[in-house]
């Protein structure tokens, strides 16, 4: 058999590649709430009454599944909290939980209760729309100061990742418990055909 009858397919898997739809580019997005999946590194750092630590974060997003690779003295050593919907698992040196929402589980790491799932908003610069807030925004009209879920939070660092200008310091405080997330990286990823 000829290597040109060997290959026939070819020219076909080609033609089908060329005419299915493109994806969403990163560059393509200009608004933060376009952005449904991404991955982004940092630190987060936080103090209890009686506490306080940091750690290096990993995060990845899709639209129903999260997963945070957590890295430094948190007294773990390193952490996975990983969730999808109605079920989350925090994995460490030592051992493993499971609870129906990510921010459940963040109580073993820090010692309060992080809302997870509102910072999958806030760390867009967004209103999380599972609760009542109050917020206001800069000149630029980008979130500035936000009160939801008994959190006071400011947003006072910025940068344009391709054409949407995202949240890389994010401070966060309610009664004696407060947080700090420091994006280093924004990755915004391309969406789903």
């Amino acid at each position: 058999m000829s290597n040109a009858s060997r290959f026939w397919w070819l020219p076909l898997a080609l033609l089908l590649s060329a005419c299915q739809q493109a994806p969403v580019a990163p560059t393509d997005f200009t608004r933060a709430d376009q952005i449904q999946r991404w991955e982004m590194s940092g630190k987060l750092g936080y103090r209890t009454a009686d506490d306080g630590g940091s750690a290096s974060f990993d995060w990845q997003q899709a639209p129903r599944y999260g997963e945070i690779r957590f890295s430094g003295p948190l007294g773990f050593g390193s952490a996975e909290l990983t969730w999808q919907p109605g079920m989350a698992r925090l994995e460490t040196s030592q051992g493993e939980w499971q609870a129906r929402t990510p921010g459940e589980l963040a109580w073993h790491l820090t010692g309060f209760w992080l809302p997870v799932s509102a910072l999958e908003y806030w760390s867009r610069g967004l209103v999380w729309p599972g609760a009542p807030a109050q917020s206001e925004e800069n000149d630029d009209g980008r979130l500035s100061q936000l009160s939801q879920l008994g959190w006071d939070l400011e947003f006072d660092r910025y940068e344009t990742v391709g054409r949407v200008a995202l949240p890389h310091r994010i401070k966060a405080r309610q009664g004696a418990d407060s947080f700090t997330l420091l994006i280093r990286e924004w990755q915004p990823l391309p969406s789903q055909p």
